[in-house]
């Protein structure tokens, strides 16, 4: 069994009552079956406590109080982990903020931006992030356990384990990694390198829909080499054209779609729709030459800072974290795509709280609109749908008005 972890995975570890924005405030926080069994059976009046706390139902959970779970104390501890210990928590509490993919032998484990900590590592290094490879072993001791435990769930009927096909997994796995190094190529302004990606994600993804493992293979090495690049496509003639009139009209045309399509997610968090509103009055003040003199701005401000990396390691992350479900999707091309309109979208809060604080825009900064989007947008299955599906369905979703955008 192999685990692969950004290296900074390790590093992470909960602050509790030091956090600025606690995880145990305004989310729904739901309780698993084997933890609600649990506290169904705990004794005394602890066990009281928590059964008068719950809403049972389809979904079992937490009634939240003024927002806060009613087990978050004063000093913004947790009152079960308190009294029982850690091992006494829900599964989404002990999880929060990792996440995880698995297939065949491989288990992928990424942490959200949801979380400040997150950021700080994701952020707080100029160095490339890198994944590290570890058997599951020598890492955590009861990942055997737990993988033997999601094995037996999976067995059919019959007590056969059902079997999914993973046949394309090493060509998409070779694929994602060379997305990132696409992205980390620092040569290359961020604009270009993303665009870059997305190319490649479509080329990827014509030999995936023809199901042409030597296809696959011939893409890889094309992309591969040095001097690879876009072929009769559009980003050179996108590129330049960003002082043409009818160009800059198009692009604002895409952004203000663009807006109105994140605004149409189902909102989790009174930050989103803060955030939000700014940029759709801000923009809208400045009108169509101060949009793109705003992105100039902010863009130019944090290159002579030499913070361009913070942008690569955002996409490094999406890549990471997503790429590799197209194992069970085939939509290779489609994660990249989404990852895209989620730089697109960050850049946007970025620039206008970087206007709207008079041209300052710090590590801090960074870190908090980070994890006001990923909030909202990583932490509902259906506004991750959505967006995956803008992909097929929205006019400012497709390769070229990504491009569009994006340079």
């Amino acid at each position: 069994m192999i685990l692969r972890v950004p290296y900074y995975y390790k590093e992470f570890q909960c602050i509790a009552g030091a956090c600025k924005d606690s995880c145990c405030i305004g989310w729904e926080i739901d309780i698993d079956e084997d933890t609600f069994a649990y506290y169904q059976e705990l004794e005394g009046e602890f066990g009281d406590r928590l059964r008068a706390s719950m809403a049972v139902g389809e979904d079992n959970t937490f009634v939240l109080k003024k927002g806060r779970c009613p087990f978050l104390n004063e000093a913004n501890l947790c009152d079960i982990c308190l009294e029982l210990g850690e091992e006494a928590l829900c599964q989404v509490c002990t999880e929060y903020p990792r996440f995880v993919i698995e297939y065949g032998d491989v288990t992928e484990k990424s942490l959200a931006l949801s979380c400040e900590v997150v950021g700080q590592l994701v952020f707080g290094r100029r160095e490339p992030i890198y994944v590290e490879e570890i058997l599951q072993d020598d890492y955590f001791a009861d990942e055997e356990e737990a993988g033997q435990e999601r094995a037996n769930e999976e067995e059919g009927e019959d007590g056969e384990e059902d079997q999914e096909d993973f046949s394309f997994a090493p060509f998409i796995e070779k694929a994602r990694d060379l997305a990132i190094s696409l992205i980390q190529d620092r040569s290359l302004p961020i604009e270009e390198r993303i665009c870059r990606m997305l190319f490649f994600a479509r080329d990827f993804q014509e030999q995936i829909n023809e199901e042409d493992e030597s296809g696959m293979e011939a893409v890889l090495h094309r992309w591969n080499q040095a001097d690879a690049a876009p072929e009769g496509d559009c980003y050179d003639g996108l590129a330049g054209e960003r002082s043409v009139e009818g160009n800059r009209m198009e692009t604002f045309r895409l952004f203000v779609q663009r807006l109105a399509f994140f605004k149409k997610m189902e909102v989790l968090d009174k930050e989103w729709e803060e955030a939000s509103a700014q940029v759709e009055e801000t923009i809208k003040q400045a009108g169509q030459e101060g949009y793109f003199t705003l992105r100039r701005q902010f863009m130019d401000s944090l290159r002579r800072q030499d913070r361009e990396y913070e942008y690569e390691h955002l996409c490094v992350y999406f890549l990471f974290r997503y790429i590799m479900q197209a194992v069970y999707d085939s939509n290779f091309f489609g994660h990249g795509a989404a990852a895209a309109a989620c730089f697109l979208m960050i850049r946007d809060m970025d620039m206008v709280r970087f206007h709207r604080q008079g041209g300052v825009f710090s590590l801090e900064d960074r870190i908090d609109v980070a994890r006001i989007f990923s909030k909202e947008v990583e932490h509902s299955e259906e506004n991750l749908e959505y967006l995956l599906d803008g992909v097929y369905y929205e006019e400012f979703m497709t390769l070229e008005n990504l491009i569009r955008q994006v340079v």
